[in-house]
This record gives C-alpha cells, sequence and structure tokens, in this order.
C-alpha cells in the first residue's frame, strides 16, 4: 500500500470514527429526551396527519397546577394531564385512570379501582401511591381545584390499584371534582418547570415549539398506556389576540379548527371562512343578576317577578349569536337534575305592569344595569324590556353602565349594583343561589336546605333529584333572570374528524383529530 493509500485510509477511518461517534451522540440524546417524557421533537412525527387548532385566550403558563382559568385546562386536560375519572361530552362521568369506582351506603367512603397498565410519559408506572401523593399535593399547598376535595378526611392506598377516600361527610358532587383539576395525577418523581414544561399520562406530550401566549404543540405520546393512540402525530395550538384575527386564520386556512367563534353567528361562520359551521352545548349562562340587599329595589319578590316577566327570554336567546337555548332557572340541560323552566316567568308584558303599579314613581330611583362590554348590544335589548314597565305610577329607566371584565368583577363583589349582566359557568352559577356566595346576597332557606340535601345524597339519583328541587325553588323566587346557555360556536375543516363538540369552553380532547387522505 502506497503511503498516499495509507494516508486515504487513514482520513476514511477517522471520518467514519467522527460520524459514528455524532451518531451515538445524537442516539444518546433521543434516548435520554424518550425517558424523559417531558419534551421531545424527534420519534414522534409519522406519516399521520398533523392538524392546527385556532383559539383565542392562551395560559400564561402550563402550570395546570396553579395557573388560574380554562384555557390551560383546555389546552392540557385529557391531553396531556388524566383525571382519574372521565367525562365524556355529555357531561357524563366515564372512567380514565380509575376504570371504576363504588361509593358506601352511607356515602362516607369512594374506592378508586385504577387501571393496572397506565404508565406517565416517561415510562414510570402510575401506581395508587402516585394518586395518594397528588391529593395530598393538591389540598396541602391548594393547587387549583383543592376546594372540591373539602370533603376529604383521608386518602390510603389499599394496594398499588386501590386508592379508598375516607369522608367527613357525604359528598355528591366528589366524583364531579374528580374529573378536573382535583382529579389529576402527577408523578411523585418529576423533576421538571411546571411553567414551560408537562409531564403527564395523557395521549400526548408537550413539544419544544411552545411559545407563551402565541403556540402550545402537542405531540403523540408513543408510550401512552392505552393501546389506542393520539390519531394524529401532532396537533399544534395557535392562540389569536380575538376573534377577528381567529376567523382570519380559519378563512386562510391556517388552523383546522377554530374556536369558540362567540360573537359570530353560525351562519355568518361558513360565509366568512369557508369552513362548516357547528354548534356545541356547554354549562356557562347568560342571565341577569340581582342585588338582592335589603337596600336594593330587588330586594323584594314582586320586583324580581317584575323584570322576569318583562324580558322575553326567547326572543333574547333566538338573536344573541352565542345563545345555544333558552333558560328559565339555574341547571342547563347538560347538568344533574335539568328541568325545563322557561314557562315559570313567561313573557307578560301587561301583567309586569300590572304587578309594578304597586310602586311609586321614586322607588327604582337610580337603578344601575351593569353590562360586560362584549355583551353592550344585548344590555341595550335588556334595557329596552325594562323601560316597558315604565307608567303613570312606575319609572324604570335603568342607567346601563358599559364596563370592563375587572370593573364588573369588583363592582359585584363589593355590592355596587343593582342589576347586571353576566356570564358564569354551572359550578359558579350554582354557588350564587345555594348559600355559598354572598355576591348578590340572596337568602332562601328552602332553597339552600335542598341545596346541601343535594350535595349529601349518597347516590347520584338522589342529587339529581334535589337539585331539580333547588333549581325550582330558586327559579319560582326569581332569584335572577336566566336568559339562555351559552352556544360553541366553531368552524371546522370538512376533512376533519373525530373533533370535540360539547364543553369546548372547559375540555377539549384532541386524541381523535384526524384529516381525512381525500
Amino acid at each position: 500500500m502506497t503511503k498516499k493509500q495509507q494516508g486515504e485510509l487513514r482520513r476514511w477511518i477517522a471520518f467514519s470514527a467522527i460520524v459514528i461517534a455524532l451518531f451515538a451522540l445524537i442516539m444518546l440524546g433521543k434516548s435520554i429526551a424518550e425517558r424523559s417524557g417531558v419534551l421531545d421533537d424527534t420519534g414522534l412525527i409519522g406519516s399521520d396527519s398533523t392538524i392546527d387548532v385556532g383559539l383565542i385566550d392562551a395560559p400564561k403558563s402550563l402550570d395546570i397546577r396553579t395557573e388560574q382559568g380554562t384555557a390551560v385546562e383546555q389546552a392540557l386536560l385529557g391531553n396531556v394531564y388524566e383525571t382519574l375519572i372521565g367525562r365524556d361530552e355529555n357531561n357524563k362521568l366515564i372512567p380514565s385512570l380509575a376504570n371504576s369506582w363504588s361509593t358506601s351506603k352511607d356515602g362516607r367512603t369512594v374506592t378508586l379501582h385504577l387501571r393496572g397498565n397506565a404508565t406517565f410519559s416517561n415510562g414510570d408506572a402510575l401506581d395508587a401511591d402516585d394518586v395518594v401523593w397528588s391529593f395530598n399535593q393538591i389540598i396541602s399547598k391548594k393547587y387549583v381545584g383543592y376546594e372540591r376535595l373539602g370533603s376529604v378526611a383521608s386518602v390510603s392506598a389499599d394496594d398499588s390499584s386501590t386508592v379508598v377516600l375516607t369522608l367527613r361527610e357525604p359528598d355528591a358532587t366528589l366524583l364531579r371534582a374528580l374529573s378536573g383539576r382535583a382529579g389529576i395525577v402527577y408523578d411523585s418523581t418529576a423533576d421538571l418547570d411546571y411553567t414551560t414544561q408537562a409531564l403527564g399520562s395523557g395521549p400526548f406530550i408537550v413539544g419544544r415549539t411552545y411559545k407563551q401566549g402565541s403556540i402550545i404543540t402537542l405531540q403523540r405520546n408513543d408510550r401512552y398506556w392505552d393501546s389506542k393512540k393520539a390519531a394524529s402525530a401532532q396537533v399544534t395550538l395557535h392562540y389569536y389576540g380575538d376573534e377577528s384575527s381567529l376567523l382570519e386564520a380559519a378563512a386562510e386556512g391556517k388552523v383546522e379548527l377554530a374556536l369558540p367563534l362567540e360573537h359570530t353567528s353560525i351562519a355568518d361562520i361558513g360565509k366568512r371562512t369557508g369552513m362548516k359551521a357547528v354548534q356545541g352545548s356547554s354549562t356557562s349562562k347568560v342571565m341577569l343578576v340581582f342585588n338582592c340587599g335589603t337596600d336594593s329595589p330587588m330586594s323584594d319578590l314582586r320586583t324580581r317577578q317584575s323584570f322576569r316577566y318583562l324580558i322575553d327570554t326567547a326572543a333574547v336567546a333566538s338573536s344573541a349569536t352565542d345563545a345555544k337555548q333558552a333558560l328559565g332557572g339555574p341547571i342547563g340541560p347538560l347538568e344533574p337534575g335539568y328541568e325545563d323552566l322557561t314557562g315559570v316567568y313567561p313573557h307578560d308584558q301587561a301583567k309586569a305592569a300590572q304587578m309594578l303599579t304597586y310602586y311609586s314613581t321614586r322607588y327604582f330611583g337610580d337603578l344601575t344595569l351593569l353590562v360586560p362590554q362584549e355583551y353592550q348590544a344585548l344590555g341595550a335589548q335588556i334595557n329596552d324590556y325594562l323601560k316597558q314597565g315604565t307608567s303613570n305610577l312606575t319609572a324604570i329607566n335603568p342607567d346601563m353602565q358599559v364596563v370592563d371584565d375587572a370593573t364588573l368583577s369588583q363592582r359585584l363583589k363589593s355590592g355596587d349594583f343593582k342589576i347586571a349582566l353576566v356570564s358564569v359557568d354551572g359550578t359558579d352559577n350554582v354557588n350564587l343561589f345555594n348559600g355559598v356566595d354572598n355576591t348578590l346576597q340572596y337568602q332562601n332557606g328552602e332553597a339552600q336546605q335542598e341545596y346541601q340535601q343535594a350535595v349529601t345524597s349518597t347516590n347520584a339519583t338522589d342529587y339529581a333529584k334535589h337539585m331539580a328541587t333547588f333549581a325550582r325553588t330558586v327559579s319560582q323566587d326569581a332569584a335572577a333572570a336566566w336568559l339562555y346557555e351559552r352556544g360553541i360556536n366553531i368552524a371546522v375543516n370538512p376533512k376533519l374528524s373525530g373533533y370535540p363538540v360539547n364543553l369546548t369552553d372547559e375540555i377539549l380532547p384532541l386524541e381523535d383529530l384526524a384529516l381525512k387522505k381525500h
């Protein structure tokens, strides 16, 4: 072999060694990333579809333990973090990390039977010790949702797949609480920065392409314990500053799913985006609330009843772009105990006017109507209805004040209002009338006793029965003027399948999302 050939051979050997070393480093990095199960942009995206979803109101942080609001739940709950009990899109409780559960006859013991094969995305086994640890963390560190575990006296593990909750008193709301943040199971050995990272047991992990306030990338968790993996290799959540920007992105084909489109009618969504328009249901409600304090004219039952007769809720619901259906009480169709109460106070201007002759022209005085900016048009509509109660004997001329959300919240808490338009979800709505939240200074011993009987029920049937009685009592007492259940308007690429429809303002399960190839 010549010196030239020997030199070429040495150079080839050196080059090969460098290539082998680089390959070894790459594989080592890949192995470490896969074992961490926290962030991974390699090895997850195969030939399947990638989906882009458009949303509004990005979470400020990925820390689902402490981040307030529903935005972080939308992104991560059920996708990255799983709960002990799940919810389907009709708000029914279904198995999740616990494949079954039971409640003792006295309602003071709840036993959860865990799936035996569940793991976290880093490969760690998920067992009863993780569940007990998670409960203790949620309660002791007061993570979001901890207050819903107030009835829990102790948590213990009978074995690796059995968890026993001992309650101070029966709590019919506990199982539903375990379908939310109070039921998340965390890896007790995980070491990560929760503000920018996430580690759960769900069908997705959070990818490296996370930009606070604008993008969250979810990638298929190939270690997912369930045999049914996510249908798409990647789902990217894009956050837009307002509805107009979201609509524009949908029209330009930048996203396959866009939601919620609260201020655009179903008919206009199709015209403006060229996509399919769909409306789902929620537990969120829009209503006119009353200050029932003794210094307010709304403390009088006749006044509240008159105002409910004055408002045509059916007309309001038919004209509001975010309305699914008219409501007559504090419980919506997706909640236990629902009954159609729209007939309790049907629109009857003549009856309202006759009832209002009981009051002098000075009785209502400076009647303020607080209206959030997003409901200014609805506020004007309600204002017009109330003015119809004016006669020679009675003067109703509300002072409509349009305020931002922070101002509205502050004035409600301080009692600086007479009537106000608000939008609240199912749980918060009930709390306004059950004696837990005193914002409205509403008291009705019969209703609140019925609620307590509901909460301390030992089975779902009794809970629903007592909640129905509670709702009817509160409605008959005209504790508020419920207007409508909010619908969730979404724009969908016609080729997209597996998209959720209901409750997407709270939970947004994405594991079934897929684009049809043809």
